[in-house]
């Protein structure tokens, strides 16, 4: 009786001085025990501090009138952190924050409930090889789109007559492709000096002199 009565006067000299407790509970992942003792309870990143009970109860108390982003700080695991606005009647609205819509208004109950969200990762995980990634890589594409329409537009074509025929008077542009075999000739075959041509050439001069 003397505690609820304790209890009682310590919350009417709070409200009476224009300061409230903001309260909720932090939801640990299952098994995880030793979560409350690296666990901090932040009130705009850091202005007013708490700490959770081994339930995962917490109240920060001693905190003014105003908006404050509520955020759970803890080493292990990530929480959503939420707005609470405390009026000057000490009531609590709790929202949650949506940073892509601002004008967004998703009201939360209170007493807060903050879960963990997911594992902190710090480290990013390697890449694996895919054959997906080699297939879908922008050079197979290059080559394999056009061999593709290469074969599957004769076929196409075979069955309709009037389309084989549009496709033979179409005039596309003819491009003048080097014979490959006297490419080869003549980089492996023997290769002629310009000097022999240049002596055959002043020989032949001379011997038309000496004739006239």
């Amino acid at each position: 009786m003397r505690l609820l009565l304790v209890a009682v006067f310590l919350w009417a000299t709070v409200s009476a001085d224009g300061l409230y407790s903001v309260e909720g509970t932090v939801v640990y992942p299952r098994g995880d025990s030793s979560l409350p003792a690296n666990t901090r309870i932040l009130l705009n990143y850091g202005k007013y501090v708490g700490f959770p009970r081994e339930d995962g109860t917490f109240s920060v108390n001693g905190v003014a009138p105003g908006s404050y982003i509520v955020q759970v700080e803890n080493v292990d695991y990530v929480f959503e952190p939420v707005r609470v606005d405390i009026t000057a009647s000490g009531k609590m609205r709790t929202r949650k924050i949506i940073t892509m819509q601002p004008g967004a208004v998703h009201q939360l109950p209170y007493p807060l409930k903050l879960q963990a969200r997911e594992s902190t990762k710090y480290f990013r995980k390697r890449e694996e090889w895919r054959v997906t990634d080699v297939l879908f890589s922008p050079m197979v594409l290059m080559i394999a789109l056009p061999l593709g329409i290469m074969l599957i537009l004769p076929k196409l074509t075979a069955n309709d007559p009037e389309l084989q025929k549009e496709m033979e008077n179409m005039q596309l542009p003819k491009m003048d492709m080097p014979d490959m075999s006297d490419m080869m000739a003549n980089f492996f075959g023997p290769k002629t000096t310009g000097t022999k041509k240049i002596t055959g050439g002043k020989t032949g001069n001379a011997g038309q002199k000496k004739k006239n």
